[in-house]
């Protein structure tokens, strides 16, 4: 690696371009550029070699912590990979400051690549000192926007709405020996009684040929195969299932145990195994399975209209919110709808307040079914609904917008006949981020200002805002 203190840069061009860039990555874009360049000048410009190792897995090291400026960065486990890195702005090491120790993960660079290091020593504050340099409050406000961030992305990954009926769990095993298969299948259906268990080919899997997913995979990483084949087949069902038994003579060495770990498998059992500790792992594994459904009820209660069974306000506040979030970083517009039923008031007052509600029931019923997975309806309040649509821009969410206000004009509702427009209807405006709007508060605004031209020019439409 060659190394040059920034401390010595006389060019004071290149120091400024450097924060610049490092200003406009994920983690630094709320941070005062002033504040930044501070902590840059203390830190020393890195290039390193493709396949230079920067820190080593499992070695006690000088604690550092570096942000990329630019080239790639794989960060590895058990020789395995974990990650890739190769946006400016990502950081490494950082969580060493916090727990001093051996690295619990390998980096190295995959090209030639530029690095900002920072030694240890200058997050110490000294003894009986009150004083914060800049540096460390630079650490903390990374630690910060990495927790934002992952609640971001958690955030959207919980945005599917779970299910109100109580669905069986689904468990698969993948055996390719018929004996060890046959004991699997007989011990999960007798400690999960209620499960769907089904035989998963190995094949298959590693094709990705396989569309159902699944609450438990018991799985032989090995299956007669080789070494290699382990990483590939613990992979493909971490992309299926929510958790993973391994059941294989793999799993007797604690190595191997620590690097199935960190590839997302929840439990082992090494074979051959006795029928008590595989029941046994499977009795906590169901406990685990049945109390975190408990909490997804729960959760889905505290974020669910009860009238309508929509996302409630609090829900969509915190979904819009987590794609503004992540915007800067994806680059992926989202649209907004919302929508109002016509004349509610007007049937409202003619049929009572009952029928208004099976009225909204309705509606919010087209919208559970005609929104696409991983959209989001809510009830906004009253007689108005707004729809949450990621990765979709302007012209798809005005068709979108189009098929369900043409949902709701078809569908069979009592007493219809009888409203103004001589059937009940609802109308639609629509709004995408960043092309009609510079935050979220402006989206919802501009989206209501095309749901009130709608209004005014007739009802029972759909109108798309005008870009900024």
């Amino acid at each position: 690696m060659e190394s040059t203190p920034l401390s010595t840069q006389t060019d004071h061009h290149e120091l400024e371009a450097i924060t610049r860039r490092i200003a406009a990555g994920r983690y630094f874009r709320q941070l005062d550029e002033k504040v930044l360049e501070q902590m840059l000048r203390r830190g020393e410009l890195v290039r390193c070699n493709p396949e230079e190792m920067i820190f080593q897995e499992g070695e006690e090291q000088a604690v550092r912590m570096g942000v990329l400026l630019e080239g790639s960065l794989a960060v590895t486990s058990q020789e395995s990979f974990l990650m890739r890195l190769d946006q400016t702005g990502d950081v490494i090491g950082e969580m060493s400051v916090l727990r001093p120790g051996p690295h619990s993960a390998g980096v190295v660079a995959e090209v030639e690549s530029l690095l900002v290091m920072f030694p240890n020593e200058l997050f110490a504050a000294p003894e009986h000192s009150a004083e914060v340099s800049a540096i460390y409050l630079v650490f903390a406000h990374i630690l910060v926007e990495k927790l934002r961030i992952t609640t971001a992305q958690t955030r959207l990954q919980r945005g599917n709405r779970v299910s109100d009926e109580v669905q069986p769990p689904r468990i698969g095993v993948v055996d390719s020996n018929p004996e060890a298969l046959e004991q699997l299948l007989a011990l999960v259906q007798d400690v999960w009684p209620r499960g769907q268990v089904s035989e998963v080919s190995r094949e298959k899997l590693l094709e990705g040929n396989l569309t159902q997913g699944f609450d438990l995979m018991l799985v032989d990483p090995l299956d007669g195969g080789l070494d290699t084949d382990v990483i590939p087949t613990i992979e493909a069902s971490v992309l299926l299932s929510e958790m993973i038994l391994a059941v294989s003579r793999y799993c007797m060495e604690e190595g191997n145990r620590e690097q199935l770990a960190n590839l997302g498998v929840t439990s082992f059992l090494s074979k051959p195994f006795s029928e008590f500790d595989c029941r046994h792992l499977l009795s906590q594994l169901r406990v685990a399975y049945y109390r975190q459904r408990e909490l997804e009820q729960v959760e889905h209660a505290a974020d669910t209209d009860r009238l309508t069974g929509l996302a409630n306000r609090r829900k969509l506040d915190e979904f819009i919110e987590a794609l503004a979030t992540l915007y800067p970083e994806r680059r992926e517009p989202f649209s907004l709808i919302i929508a109002d039923v016509d004349n509610f008031k007007h049937y409202n007052d003619t049929h009572g307040h009952q029928m208004g509600d099976v009225v909204l029931a309705t509606v919010s019923s087209v919208f559970k079914t005609r929104v696409r997975r991983g959209d989001l309806a809510a009830r906004f309040g009253g007689e108005e609904f707004v729809m949450i649509l990621p990765k979709c821009n302007k012209a798809n969410a005005l068709r979108i917008g189009e098929k369900l206000r043409q949902a709701i004009a078809d569908e069979d509702i009592p007493y219809q006949e009888q409203q103004p427009l001589g059937n009940l209807t609802a109308t639609f405006g629509v709004a995408t981020f960043p092309e009609d709007a510079e935050s979220i508060e402006h989206l919802l605004k501009q989206a209501d200002d095309c749901l009130y031209r709608g209004k005014e020019s007739g009802r029972n439409v759909v109108i798309g805002a005008n870009p900024i």
